[in-house]
């Protein structure tokens, strides 16, 4: 019996991870404990839930012995931090981080799997849309998420830490936007708001006018949750030591494209137009090489584009996420 612990396995990523993980529970008699700052009946369903702060070293301390792999995806973000409290930063990120890899340390947990932002090589892209697993970080300080991928990318340090002085296998995820359907909040500058690719979608299923904005033949690694999971799923069992990988497909779609196919899929008798708005902003442009993902994990993404969207709709209906 492998015992698998997922911290943060309530959120937009964490509920997908479990339901990923649980289908796939006889292929090394996995065990599920899931710990987050509030449960749900879906995971109560799937595992052996426990309401944790894993900023509170007693209360991580107090979680079951014999883990064999802890998947830690309970870092606090800009996209779901209403207002703005840069300490929650620290506490939970760093100090979450430290209180987590002394769990493991103390007792002996075989891996750790933790997903890193983008955030910190994202200023790249512009120059050189292909992010590469070795590009160092390039950080904008004037803008409102450093403050959060400065302290992620501490965690990612005290991870090689624990690597290097305790031997502890550590895996290491780049993260660029994960694409999923879910009902979780989410935050622009400490406001809710509602995400551009779901107004999109909004638009394309009441067949009003969608605009491009700026430049349509810039391109985006479309990066579905099932795909983030199958790579955790094959990492938390590779024989290694230390990994660190990019999450991606490895293909660009342009933002033409991207509407085009938000209209395909999701539109009705009724199908949007589009209009050109070069004058306004450039949307982001990046493509995540997952050359290491492939070679160490034998990881092939199953989701392109339209496929994500085909699978994203099926998951609207169902509403179970």
């Amino acid at each position: 019996m492998k015992k698998i612990l997922v911290f943060g396995a309530n959120g937009a990523i964490g509920r997908y991870l479990v339901d990923y993980f649980y289908e796939r529970k006889e292929e090394h008699n996995i065990e599920l404990i899931t710990a987050d700052l509030s449960g749900s009946q879906f995971l109560e369903e799937r595992s052996e839930f426990h309401q944790v702060d894993i900023s509170k070293k007693e209360q991580v301390d107090s979680l079951p012995k014999d883990i064999y792999a802890i998947i830690d995806l309970a870092t606090i973000m800009p996209a779901r931090m209403k207002g703005f409290d840069p300490k929650l930063y620290l506490d939970v990120n760093i100090g979450g981080t430290f209180n987590v890899l002394e769990f493991c340390k103390n007792k002996n947990v075989n891996r750790i799997l933790f997903a890193q932002t983008f955030g910190d090589i994202l200023c790249r892209s512009e120059e050189t849309p292909e992010l590469k697993v070795e590009m160092t970080p390039l950080q904008d300080y004037t803008d409102s998420k450093s403050v959060y991928i400065t302290t992620m990318n501490t965690c990612v340090e005290l991870i090689k830490c624990y690597h290097g002085l305790f031997n502890q296998r550590s895996f290491i995820f780049r993260l660029p936007t994960i694409y999923s359907w879910n009902s979780k909040p989410y935050f622009e500058e400490g406001k809710e708001i509602k995400r551009a690719w779901r107004i999109l979608i909004d638009q394309a299923i009441a067949g009003d006018d969608i605009h491009v904005w700026g430049d349509p033949n810039r391109k985006k690694d479309m990066v579905y949750v099932k795909d983030l999971c199958q790579e955790f799923y094959k990492a938390t069992f590779v024989d290694k030591d230390f990994g660190f990988y990019n999450i991606g497909t490895g293909v660009g779609t342009s933002l033409l494209d991207q509407i085009k196919g938000f209209i395909e899929v999701f539109g009705g008798d009724k199908k949007s137009k589009i209009l050109f708005s070069p004058e306004k902003p450039n949307a982001p442009q990046y493509i995540m090489n997952i050359d290491e993902a492939k070679w160490d994990l034998g990881y092939e993404p199953k989701y392109f584009f339209l496929d994500m969207l085909r699978d994203m709709k099926k998951e609207m209906e169902l509403n179970r996420l």
